[in-house]
Formats: C-alpha cells, sequence, structure tokens
C-alpha cells in the first residue's frame, strides 16, 4: 500500500516543480497526469474501495479528478470574488488548492495504517507470450493511423480500419489472438483510432457546438474568474453555455496550470475523457453479460458515428463530460459488492457534477433515478408484472429517499441561481412533449424520421450496402431491446439495469414520435445518450435471431444426431455472425466502402482529403460548415484585437457560428447576416473566409447561398480592405454612395 500511496506525493511535487520553473513540454505532461488523476486517487484510497479492478480504479480516479476540478474551482472562485479579488483562475491559487488537498488526503491515509499491501485486482489473465503480440498490435495501431491522417495518406487510414475490422472478427475466433484479459486494450485502441481520425485533420476546434463552448471558456479565461452571466445582456444559449462548468472552470484550470493555449486544452482533454466512455460502457456490460458480448456492446457504440467518432459528439465537449459521469452513476447503481453507504457519497458527488456539466443528460438521468426509485419502493406493495416477477426483481437500498431528494436538490439549486435558462427549457419541453404525445404530433412536422429514413440522392452500389448493414443493425438493436423488456428471464440482468434500459428505449422512441422533445438536443444527440444504454441490445438482438435462423436451417438441413452435436458450437457460430455484421457495419459507417468502390463522400474522417479538393459548392458548404482553416481563425483574432468594442460585423452563416464566435469573441447581438443587397452601416466591418473567397460562396441559411462576386462588386470599394491574408479579407464600412 505504501508504494503505491507515495504516487500521492511524489507526482504532486514534480507537478510544483515543473509548474514553479515552467519547464516545456514537462510541465503540459506532468500536469496533465496530475489533475486527470491524483486527486482523484487520492479521493479513492479515503473511501477505501477493496471491491473494485486495477482498471476500475484508473477509470474511477479519472472521473473523480474531473469532479473534483470542476468543484475545487468553484470554491476557489467563489472565495476569491468573496475576498475581493477578481484573478481567482490563475495559477498560484489553484495549484495551492490542488495540491493542499492531495497532500492532506495523503497524510490521512497514510496515518490510517491499512494493510502492507494494496489489493488491486488484476484482469491480466493468460499467459505473456499470448498478450505481447496483439499489445504491439494495438500500440503500434494508433500511430501508423496518426501518420496517415497528418499526411493525409488514405491508404495508411483504410488499412488502420480494415485493421479494427479484423481484430473485431479475431476477438470472437480465437482466444489466443485476442485474449480476454486485452479486451479493454482493444477497446481503447481502436477508440484512439477513430477520435484521431477526426480530430487531427485540424489542430483547432472542429464542428458546431464547440465553437460557443470554446467562447464561454474564453471569456471565463479573459476575466480570470468565472460568474453568472447577466440575463439582460447575454443571449439564451450563452446563458446555457455558460452555466456548465464543464466547458468554463474545468478548461481553465486546466489551461491555466499546464501553461497551454485554450485549443490545446480542448483538442486533448476532452477527447480523453471521451475515451474512457467505451471502457466504463465495456465493464458495464460484463458484468450483465459477460466479457464477449461486453466488448461486442462497446465496439457497437464505438462504431456508430453518431455516436462516437462522428463530428457532432466529438464537437460537444460539455456532453462529453456529461455522459462519463451518467455511465459512473448507472455502474454504481448495478455495483452490488461496493457498500451501500460508499454507493450514495459516490451517486451524490457524480450527480452533483452531471448537474455542472450537461443539463439535459442531468434531466434524463434524473427521470432515470425517479423511476428506479419509485419502482423500488412499490414493488413489494404491488403486483407489477409476471416479467418481473419471474426475474425476482430485488433491489438494494442503494437509491434512498436521501440519496434521491438529494440529487434533485443539488440539480435544481445551481440552476436557479442562474438567469433561468435551463429551468425555462425543462418546463417548455416537457409541456410540448405532452401535447404531441396526447395526439398533436402527427401535424407538427417530420423532425426526427429524416434522421433515420433519410434517402441519399444517388443510389448506388455503397448506398445499397451501407442501407442494408445500418437496418440489419438497428433491426438487431430493436429485437434485442424487445427482448430484454418482454422476456428478460434468459438475461440474467439486475433489476435496476433492466429498468435503465427501458427507461433508455421509453426516452428514445419519445424523441422519435415527439419533434419538440427531439429538438431539446436533436434525435441523433438522443440516440447517441440512450446507445450508452441500448448498445448490448444489438448483441442480444443478433443472438436471438441468428439463434432462430440457425435452428431452423439445421432443422433443414441435418439429422436430429448431428444437429445434437453441432448444439455446442451454435453459440460461438452465432457471435461469430455478429462479428461479420459487426465488422461490415464498422466498414460502412466510416466510409470504406464508399471510398474502395468510388462512391459519393460518406464520412468526414476518410472522405477529408476528397472534401478538400472538392469542387462542388454543397461538399464545400458542408466541410467549412464543421472544419474552420486556419486563416479565418487569424482574421477573426485580428478582428477581436482591433475592432470598436460595439461595432457590427457582417458575415455569412456559417462565420456567424464559426471563427467569430471561438476566436472573434464578438456577441451575438453584433453578428449581422449578409444578403445579396446588404448595405452594410458606417463603422461596420464585413467579414469574408475562405469558403467565400476561395470557393466564392457565400451562405445565408441552410441550402440558401449566392455568389460572392455579386456583393462585392455592388457594394464593396478596395480601398476600404484593411485586413487580408489570401484567404480570408476584412473591410471596413463607409457611408453607400
Amino acid at each position: 500500500m505504501t508504494k503505491v500511496l507515495m504516487v500521492i506525493p511524489i507526482i504532486t511535487f514534480f507537478a510544483n516543480i515543473a509548474i514553479l520553473l515552467d519547464i516545456p513540454i514537462f510541465r503540459e505532461i506532468i500536469v496533465f497526469v496530475f489533475l486527470s488523476f491524483i486527486p482523484g486517487f487520492s479521493i479513492l484510497r479515503l473511501f477505501r474501495l477493496k471491491e473494485i479492478n486495477f482498471l476500475e480504479t484508473v477509470l474511477f480516479s479519472i472521473a473523480l479528478s474531473i469532479a473534483f476540478a470542476m468543484f475545487m474551482s468553484l470554491l476557489v472562485n467563489e472565495l476569491y470574488l468573496f475576498l475581493g479579488s477578481s484573478q481567482s483562475l490563475s495559477t498560484v491559487p489553484l495549484t495551492v488548492a490542488i495540491s493542499a488537498f492531495t497532500l492532506i488526503a495523503f497524510f490521512v491515509e497514510y496515518r490510517r495504517n491499512l494493510p502492507a499491501t494494496l489489493e488491486l485486482k488484476r484482469d491480466f489473465g493468460g499467459k505473456q507470450k499470448d498478450v505481447i503480440p496483439l499489445s504491439i498490435v494495438l500500440f503500434l495501431l494508433p500511430l501508423l493511423n496518426a501518420l496517415g491522417v497528418l499526411y493525409l495518406d488514405v491508404f495508411v487510414i483504410l488499412l488502420s480500419d480494415a485493421i479494427i475490422a479484423f481484430l473485431c472478427l479475431m476477438s470472437v475466433v480465437s482466444r489466443r489472438v485476442v485474449p480476454e484479459s486485452l479486451f479493454p486494450f482493444l477497446i481503447l485502441s481502436i477508440s484512439v483510432v477513430l477520435v484521431c481520425q477526426v480530430l487531427l485533420t485540424s489542430k483547432y476546434p472542429l464542428g458546431y457546438d464547440v465553437n460557443y463552448e470554446y467562447y464561454v471558456f474564453r471569456l471565463t479565461q479573459i476575466k480570470g474568474h468565472w460568474s453568472f452571466p447577466l440575463a439582460n445582456v447575454n443571449p439564451v444559449v450563452t446563458q446555457n453555455y455558460n452555466m456548465m462548468l464543464s466547458i468554463t472552470l474545468l478548461p481553465a484550470v486546466y489551461s491555466a496550470l499546464m501553461h497551454a493555449q485554450g485549443e490545446i486544452v480542448f483538442k486533448i482533454l476532452y477527447p480523453f475523457i471521451f475515451l474512457l466512455i467505451p471502457l466504463i460502457l465495456y465493464r458495464i456490460c460484463e458484468k450483465q453479460f459477460g466479457k464477449l458480448t461486453g466488448l461486442l456492446s462497446a465496439l457497437f457504440f464505438v462504431f456508430t458515428s453518431t455516436a462516437f467518432y462522428g463530428l457532432e459528439p466529438l464537437s460537444l465537449s460539455r456532453q462529453i463530460v456529461a455522459e462519463l459521469f451518467l455511465l459512473f452513476s448507472v455502474f454504481l447503481l448495478i455495483s452490488n459488492t461496493i457498500p451501500v453507504t460508499k454507493r450514495r457519497l459516490l451517486l451524490i458527488i457524480f450527480g452533483a457534477a452531471l448537474a455542472l456539466s450537461h443539463y439535459s443528460v442531468t434531466y434524463i438521468y434524473l427521470g432515470m433515478v425517479t423511476l428506479v426509485f419509485i419502482i423500488s419502493i412499490i414493488k413489494p406493495r404491488f403486483d407489477i408484472t409476471r416479467v418481473m416477477i419471474s426475474i425476482k426483481l430485488r433491489f438494494d437500498n442503494a437509491l434512498n429517499a436521501i440519496t434521491v431528494l438529494l440529487l434533485f436538490v443539488l440539480t435544481f439549486s445551481w440552476y436557479a441561481l442562474g438567469p433561468g435558462s435551463p429551468l425555462i427549457s425543462l418546463t417548455n419541453t416537457l409541456n410540448l412533449t405532452f401535447a404531441e404525445l396526447t395526439g398533436g404530433w402527427l401535424a407538427s412536422g417530420q423532425v426526427t424520421s429524416d434522421y433515420i429514413f433519410f434517402a441519399p440522392k444517388v443510389f448506388t452500389v455503397a448506398t445499397w450496402i451501407n442501407l442494408l448493414l445500418s437496418s440489419i443493425a438497428n433491426l438487431f438493436l430493436m429485437l434485442g431491446a424487445l427482448a430484454i423488456i418482454l422476456r428478460p428471464k434468459g438475461t440474467g440482468i439486475l433489476p435496476q439495469y433492466y429498468l435503465i434500459i427501458v427507461i433508455a428505449a421509453m426516452v428514445l422512441f419519445a424523441s422519435l414520435v415527439a419533434p419538440s422533445f427531439a429538438s431539446t438536443i436533436n434525435f441523433t444527440r438522443f440516440y447517441a445518450i440512450t446507445l450508452l444504454f441500448l448498445s448490448p441490445c444489438f448483441v442480444l438482438g443478433g443472438q436471438a435471431l441468428l439463434a432462430i435462423i440457425g435452428k431452423a436451417w439445421t432443422k433443414i438441413r441435418r439429422s436430429s444426431e448431428r444437429q445434437i452435436a453441432s448444439e455446442s458450437k451454435n453459440v460461438d457460430r452465432v457471435f461469430f455472425l455478429i462479428a461479420i455484421i459487426l465488422s461490415g457495419y464498422f466498414l460502412s459507417q466510416v466510409g470504406f466502402v464508399n471510398y474502395v468502390t468510388n462512391s459519393p463522400i460518406h464520412c468526414y474522417s476518410t472522405d477529408f482529403q476528397r472534401m478538400l479538393m472538392s469542387n462542388e459548392s454543397q461538399i464545400q458548404i458542408s466541410l467549412y460548415s464543421v472544419y474552420t482553416p486556419e486563416q479565418d481563425l487569424f482574421s477573426a483574432s485580428w478582428l477581436f484585437n482591433h475592432k470598436a468594442e460595439n461595432a457590427g460585423v457582417y458575415h455569412d452563416t456559417i462565420s456567424s457560428v464559426h471563427a467569430l464566435v471561438s476566436y472573434g469573441l464578438i456577441p451575438i447581438y453584433l453578428l449581422r447576416p449578409i444578403t445579396n443587397a446588404t448595405i452594410p452601416l458606417q463603422g461596420s466591418f464585413v467579414y469574408l473566409g475562405t469558403l467565400n473567397i476561395v470557393d466564392g460562396i457565400i451562405t445565408t441559411g441552410p441550402f440558401r447561398s449566392f455568389n460572392t462576386s455579386d456583393y462585392t462588386k455592388l457594394v464593396l470599394d478596395q480601398n476600404n480592405l484593411v485586413y487580408s491574408n489570401g484567404n480570408s479579407i476584412i473591410w471596413y464600412a463607409t457611408p453607400a454612395h
């Protein structure tokens, strides 16, 4: 125990030395490790959780460290503001506060005189010679893929994808090639590859929401402290984003102590957190269904672009942090081996951290907790269903009334302190959803169906392959959910997890049939969140369907004697067929099928180079709606440093939600859209980015645009040009003649 415990003061010491001497590179690395592991590990040692294994210890330490960083920075922020200082987010106060806590926790634990050995259960079964070959492959695979992305070598990217599909198959075929002890490493390596394929295409933030997240972070960083926004000045979107400390205080702490630029923190911190989610998902599914089902369930989540490696999930930093705490809370609900008191305390910690991270995910979590608690209370008094009695539901008392009440009090007390946007949003959503679910949704238009039943403009061989594989995956998912809901006896899952799956299915269904409910965060995000719980349904549904088909086929083609002899292999064959479908589904999702068949662009990560080289206006608009060229960010930064405080800026729709927000830091009320008849007001600026200058397109809304030349020749004078870097230019508007 002493040797392991000494990690706390040693890393704390080196982190402080690196901060004091400001040693380049070493400071960034050691401080990141310190912030991401040591505080949480200190808290975990205080809890004395002997019931968790090595992997869970690492995951819990990181999750608790992330939560601690938000709580401690908020405490330091409020204390300094109370004392009259406005620079609470500087290096010294944060370093002193965090280091003091870790050292105090270390001395408390050291004085406890625990047993001489630290009992961390390690899942390193199997012979070392069987583990080493795959370990080398899994270590080199992300490096190979990173080189392919950085040098835009599509062949290397496709080779990485092919290796991933092969490893998915071999994980079912051979325990010698893929030992069970390396399942977590396999999941982590594949996750790193897929995330890097997207994020390494730019050293700046990618996507839509991330620009607003970066905006509120930069405002917090510039002020030197965090404060509630003014309701009469800031728009609703800024109020909502600013209330989430996962994108304001959390990156501010890392940036200050690492002495790193904000974009570096965003490109490292949130992907790092996101990589933990498939590992937690694997541990949850492993506890309920076994290692192989847990692996395939985690891989299905990782292989789904709308849930993991797509531009939308990777650009939702606050949702990434919220999903981390959400999954850990579910893990605690089903971990009956951990003492109840400790589980309650951890549930409160993670619930409070979730409330500070993302209010929509928090509402979903509170709904789950409430239903699980209510059913656990009424079960002894009411005959619920034969289905539930057949699995002998026995709820433990981890979710007692005090725990649930504290979760609600902490959440709504925090949201009540702000301008009220999260609470108003919840009220409006509930009212509209109730109206639609009681009969009005058919007349409200198709909002969510377009996400699922979209019709491609061009049908090719790749299109039909993609549709077939996606349909099979969704069919497996639906059949698995029905199997768990209607016949849970064969699954042997815990009642808490059974109810969570049922609730997740209900949320997904509600987001499908109620457009106003889906529009709160859109259907694809509901799908990604519910897939955290429904992903094992893909495997279970595949097992059920393929087993039925296999039995029918065997009955027709084989005699009864040979059928009995082959029954022991049925399970392996079913898993193998599921792995084949899952591998094909991945190659379809990642754009491998479209690229090798020279079909239309399908995936950002694989088709990035084709999108850059394309001359089609819609492809160019799609690219720059998520990808911001470096020159656009330079020009936006120049505008931030040189424009008058209240000067308006004319722009196209893409620039208004990208460079001008994240790097120009221009308030939304000063952003003015351009049309082909716009006459700029005197004293305002006209900003045109790469899409406008290089490609000659000015966007005015979804699927609406006009040529740049039609506008610049009519309104702007070359003499009014105040900035240009070749790809992006800025004019200062004078009165029109």
